[in-house]
């Protein structure tokens, strides 16, 4: 879903939750995002984060934007007419409209990469997951720390626009990288584009609607960790 939702040469924003707290939160802002850009937004939660229980909070009531934008269709009574369409019949109607999205995309990757990071400040090793498999690999890289390994962790909240930019800055000052996800690594081509080839990426997945353990997650940093320690000038 964050190459395309279908013809057209867009791409939507994609909302990854890892708990349900925030598939509200990512709620919330999918309708904002949309609102702002008017564009196709889609909230990315797994199926264990839409079969758990938790603790949650709505968010507080807020007011509602009351003046209407621009183009709303609110009757053409003193002004122009409005008018709301994607559909063009020649093709330089459909570059031009095509183009617009393409500089509306531009500001979508410019201002709406989001993340969070744990215990990056002196890692050598980052972990990189989404979703469940982000908040189980949270868990492996706690374990990991208490056997003195120096890994951190970076959670995309925006699989698309990806969080290029600070994958980049990290993988500047990191020997490695470790992605983690529950299929064959769809997230792992935006990893590799991130880190540009200044560090190796490994790769730790489970398919088949599996969930991977943090037993499990925690091997696959080891075995990572302990390549890089191999590589490491004597």
């Amino acid at each position: 879903v964050t190459r395309s939702a279908g013809h057209g040469d867009y791409r939507p924003i994609v909302l990854a939750p890892a708990s349900v707290q925030e598939a509200i939160d990512l709620t919330v802002l999918a309708f904002d995002l949309a609102e702002k850009y008017r564009h196709l937004v889609i909230v990315a939660a797994d199926g264990q984060i839409g079969q758990i229980m938790e603790p949650a909070e709505l968010p507080p009531m807020r007011e509602v934007r009351k003046t209407r934008p621009d183009w709303a269709l609110t009757g053409a009574k003193g002004r122009e007419k409005n008018i709301i369409t994607s559909i063009y019949l020649t093709g330089e109607e459909m570059e031009a409209y095509n183009n617009k999205v393409q500089a509306r995309l531009a500001e979508i990757k410019k201002h709406e990469q989001r993340w969070v990071e744990h215990r990056t400040d002196d890692a050598v090793l980052l972990v990189i997951g989404y979703g469940t498999a982000g908040r189980i690999a949270l868990s492996a890289v706690e374990a990991a720390r208490e056997e003195g390994i120096k890994v951190g962790l970076l959670r995309p909240l925006t699989l698309y626009p990806f969080p290029e930019h600070r994958v980049s800055e990290l993988a500047d000052r990191m020997e490695g990288c470790l992605v983690v996800e529950m299929n064959a690594g769809q997230m792992l081509e935006d990893v590799r584009l991130a880190v540009g080839g200044q560090i190796p990426v490994g790769f730790y997945g489970r398919m088949g609607g599996i969930v991977p353990m943090p037993d499990e997650i925690l091997d696959a940093i080891r075995e990572e960790y302990d390549r890089l320690m191999v590589r490491r000038p004597l």
